[in-house]
């Protein structure tokens, strides 16, 4: 049986390889464009400077300022493009994991545990579970786990799995869905992989 550590760590090893991977395919690039930007940008200077007059000079390095500035801004409209479809695709694997996970033998046992670790914070309260249409078919069993009556309701807001409890009395909400931690990973991912393109 596998733990929720465990799933999260495996997801956490690969978001940052394949981060890793990115990443360098993404510095590969910046690189090559910048190389080649600057030796067409070198290469159009000397010949504008070769064909120009004295007094042009000036104008031409205020064009060419322009020019470099708005070249530069079309590179990283590009990266910034590039750097979203990476992101979109690591999570989007993950996702698929997740969605691979749910429909494993170790899902409900992994959910059933769940249930049992935070059900002592919930039990003398009017409390309402909230789980996937898919995983509602289980509601009895999520019941059994938990250990005594409480309401389960489907909600549209669980797309992969997992589960919330809600206690109404005192507005305490733990969330355990597998969507909430995906997309924690993928906050986490967005301030520490690097892909930052100034």
């Amino acid at each position: 049986m596998q733990n929720i550590d465990q799933v999260f760590l495996y997801m956490k090893d690969e978001i940052e390889r394949q981060a890793k991977s990115e990443e360098q395919a993404i510095l590969n690039e910046v690189k090559a464009l910048e190389d080649e930007a600057y030796e067409s940008m070198k290469a159009e200077a000397k010949r504008d400077a070769d064909l120009k007059l004295k007094q042009e000079e000036e104008e031409m390095s205020s064009n060419a300022s322009a020019e470099i500035s708005e070249s530069h801004i079309e590179r990283t409209k590009k990266l910034i493009e590039k750097r979203d479809e990476y992101v979109k695709n690591i999570f989007d694997q993950a996702r698929d994991e997740l969605k691979a996970f749910v429909k494993s033998d170790e899902y409900f046992p992994f959910v059933e545990a769940k249930i049992q670790r935070v059900a002592e914070n919930f039990k003398d309260s009017k409390s309402i579970m909230y789980v996937s249409h898919d995983d509602f078919k289980n509601k009895d069993a999520f019941v059994k786990a938990f250990g005594t009556d409480i309401e389960v309701q489907a909600s549209d807001d669980i797309q992969i799995g997992g589960f919330i409890l809600e206690n109404k009395a005192s507005s305490l909400v733990v969330d355990e869905t597998l969507d909430f931690a995906l997309n924690n990973q993928k906050d986490w991912f967005n301030k520490n992989s690097g892909l930052i393109i100034r």
